[in-house]
């Protein structure tokens, strides 16, 4: 039986959700001033929601917990070059794939929010738009 990801068992959707809400108000050295893309993905959410998808979910609650935090502080604007976290969340990612980088393809790219937050999470990442 396949361990469940923590994203199919808990999220800080709130904190994750703060975080967005903050980040789509930053008009000065985000990637959103460059051009409109009418459904963009804030990157805190997109880089929160690969991160728990490619994470195994905790036993304990107390680990639920601190991953929930770590998520939190992962998606903050920023953290997002904080390569703390960033070799963090990479030494995760790869410990849950056996030590090779997963693949994530994102077929409606748009405005690269998803391939992005892959690339800086250490996947192999393909991306596409029609």
């Amino acid at each position: 039986m396949k361990t469940k990801s923590f994203i199919e068992a808990d999220f800080p959707i709130k904190e994750v959700s703060e975080h967005s809400v903050r980040e789509k108000n930053i008009r000065h050295g985000h990637i959103s001033t460059l051009h409109i893309w009418w459904a963009r993905r804030p990157l805190a959410a997109s880089r929160a929601s690969i991160y728990a998808a490619l994470t195994p979910a905790p036993e304990s609650e107390e680990e639920r917990r601190e991953k929930a935090k770590f998520i939190a502080s992962l998606s903050a604007w920023e953290n997002s070059l904080n390569e703390e976290l960033l070799f963090q969340a990479r030494k995760e990612i790869l410990e849950a794939n056996g030590g090779e980088p997963p693949k994530v393809l994102d077929p409606f790219a748009g405005g690269g929010a998803i391939p992005l937050e892959a690339l800086r999470l250490g996947c192999e990442t393909y991306a596409g738009d029609l």
